[in-house]
């Protein structure tokens, strides 16, 4: 008779906001929109939307991740943030980046450097898309987007949080990878076309 012997080695991916968006975002950028933007159909416009947004989101998610951390982990001493989390009607995201970090660490954001300067210009990108202007977004913008916001949400954790804190992340990262894009800060946006009033 002759033994068998047979293993199983089972794992999962530790998925949490950033994560699950991120995959999310993945899938839209790789599998669902088309290589290029004359192969695109009527719904990629919108989903090349869906896609810069979530890509936002990204960001937010991260940095209010962070200083949460921050912040739950020494009360009482960051009180004027503690106040406005508390009240998150009155946070503009665009003025928190400005600010918080060099209340939080002493050290701000490098906004004329990236990918913090993506960042800076994805927030307005984003903000144009979401209200009256529902300002348009073309494949090329979207996956910049994601790749800019990815490398971000990075350098945000590691200025925050120190080195390594980012690295529950890269395993999902290496499942799910994304080519290097150019970064949002150098894409050519599309406007939409106004006709002039006669």
């Amino acid at each position: 008779m002759t033994l068998l012997v047979h293993s199983v080695s089972i794992g999962w991916l530790d998925l949490d906001g950033w994560s699950t968006t991120y995959v999310g975002a993945h899938w839209l950028a790789t599998s669902e929109l088309p290589a290029k933007q004359y192969q695109t159909s009527p719904r990629h416009g919108p989903l090349s939307q869906l896609l810069l947004i979530s890509a936002h989101h990204l960001v937010e998610v991260m940095f209010f991740k962070c200083v949460n951390k921050l912040v739950d982990a020494s009360p009482g001493v960051f009180t004027g943030i503690e106040k406005q989390l508390q009240n998150d009607k009155s946070i503009r995201f665009g003025a928190v980046i400005k600010e918080w970090p060099r209340l939080l660490t002493g050290c701000s954001f490098d906004l004329s450097q990236e990918p913090f300067k993506s960042i800076e210009r994805l927030n307005t990108r984003r903000n144009a898309t979401i209200h009256k202007e529902s300002a348009l977004a073309s494949l090329d913008m979207a996956r910049s987007a994601l790749f800019s916001a990815v490398q971000a949400s990075r350098a945000m954790s590691e200025h925050l949080l120190g080195v390594g804190s980012f690295k529950r992340y890269e395993t999902v990262l290496q499942k799910y990878p994304l080519p290097d894009e150019p970064w949002f800060s150098d894409v050519k946006f599309i406007e939409r076309f106004r006709s002039k009033k006669p």
